[in-house]
């Protein structure tokens, strides 16, 4: 039977949680607060007398509750009695009808004990401002969509990640040539050197992170990124007090694939970017291995916020370290026809008082072709704006976690391979 415990404050024993803002233990009833410090000592008093101490951790055994093969679907509040709904999954929960933080402390037990964690630096009300911050500056955003708008939602969850650290070793080809460019009074010349480069080179990666949580959005985690590692603390049940967690429920193995496409991407990037010099360079053959590989099962504090628009839940998702906020917003129909006919507009009186100055006089096709090229204009200046209504995408490289210095390239030869002339006569001016 799993125990399920919550920390009650000593003046008032109403739960204690974990305050982002001052990183202290909080009671939001008589505002008393704690240092992480003073819960540990309450705990170990506690574990060796229920009297040594004026705090008290409850460490309570409710009934947990199961279906009909054994497992488990929830458990009771230890506060009030009431059934909160719940998986063998859930770490840190909170009571709907009392508001009790409730820990479970065994769901992070043996295998499932984070190696670290970092703790919620932002607090709720920064949250909710980082989202009012979000919605500035977006020409697409509906008027009524921003004002007035409130959070429909927003909880704090400690989302599961696999750190993946390794040494990367990779051996490339490229097929690249150098052109040359002369004429004469008959004719243009371009002569073009074709080689062929050979790389060879390693670099080392710390600590790339993958979500382990199949509730989470891999493309919105992997937007979140990155987060500063120089706040990784051991990790500690306290943290959880007033926040979700999960344990992870995709195992290391499954997020290797992605893992190892951005160090494939990152190692290729760097021993392409040695091939400086030539005209064009294709990449030909890489080989990329990896050795010393070290896994990391970490706990990274995430804000969930969701707001309802037009019957339509929209959801963003903020680094609960950093303050980095992510998600799609919802584009005005109308704002896209306004944007894209000013815009082209503009880009046609340019164009075409551009070729008054240069040209006698402006002729159909000339007028045609300025028309095309202004709603061309207009369409990626749309498309830039539509852009910049959403930040959410799956990283394809890991260049943040090369560590300092670790590049070394081992092999760096280029072999020329022949050489190709190519004549044109030049048109002859008869006037």
């Amino acid at each position: 039977m799993a125990d399920v415990m919550n920390f009650k404050c000593p003046s008032c024993g109403a739960p204690l949680t974990f305050q982002a803002g001052t990183q202290e233990m909080t009671c939001e009833y008589c505002t008393a607060s704690f240092t992480l410090d003073d819960v540990r000592a309450a705990e170990a008093a506690e574990a060796r007398s229920a009297e040594a101490s004026d705090m008290t951790w409850v460490d309570s055994q409710p009934e947990m509750i199961t279906d009909e093969n054994g497992k488990m679907t929830g458990f009771s509040c230890p506060s009030c009695g009431a059934e909160i709904v719940a998986d063998e999954g859930t770490g840190a929960t909170e009571c709907p009808y009392c508001g009790n933080q409730a820990i479970v402390p065994q769901a992070f037990e043996g295998v499932y004990k984070p190696d670290c964690m970092i703790p919620f630096k932002i607090d709720r009300k920064g949250a909710e401002n980082a989202l009012q911050d979000f919605y500035k500056g977006k020409a697409l955003l509906p008027d009524d969509f921003s004002k007035g708008n409130r959070v429909k939602k927003i909880q704090g969850v400690y989302v599961p990640f696999w750190l993946m650290s390794c040494h990367a070793e990779g051996k490339m080809t490229f097929d690249a040539e150098k052109v040359k460019r002369w004429n004469d009074r008959k004719y243009d010349y371009v002569k073009r050197d074709h080689y062929l480069l050979n790389r060879e080179g390693g670099m080392d990666f710390t600590r790339i992170p993958s979500d382990g949580s199949k509730q989470m959005d891999d493309a919105t985690m992997d937007s979140l990124e990155p987060f500063d590692y120089k706040d990784f603390v051991p990790y500690e049940k306290a943290y959880f007090s007033g926040y979700l967690a999960n344990r992870y429920d995709v195992e290391a193995e499954e997020v290797l694939p992605h893992v190892r496409e951005r160090i494939e991407k990152s190692v290729s990037e760097s021993l392409y970017g040695t091939t400086s010099g030539f005209e064009s360079v294709e990449t030909k053959s890489q080989s990329i291995t990896t050795s010393d590989s070290k896994t990391e099962y970490a706990m990274l504090p995430v804000w969930m916020l969701s707001t309802k628009y037009e019957d339509k839940v929209y959801t963003f998702a903020m680094n609960g370290q950093t303050g980095k906020m992510v998600g799609e917003l919802p584009i005005d129909k109308g704002k896209c026809v306004k944007y894209f006919a000013i815009s082209s507009i503009i880009a046609l009186v340019v164009i075409l008082a551009l070729m008054a100055l240069l040209t006698q006089g402006i002729t159909g096709m000339m007028f045609v072709i300025s028309l095309l090229v202004s709603l061309l204009i207009g369409y990626i200046v749309l498309s830039v704006l539509k852009g910049g209504m959403k930040n959410i995408a799956l990283q394809t490289a890991a260049g943040h976690y090369v560590s300092e210095g670790s590049f070394n390239l081992s092999v760096s030869h280029d072999s020329f391979l022949y050489s190709k002339t190519e004549k044109r006569e030049r048109e002859q001016n008869n006037s």
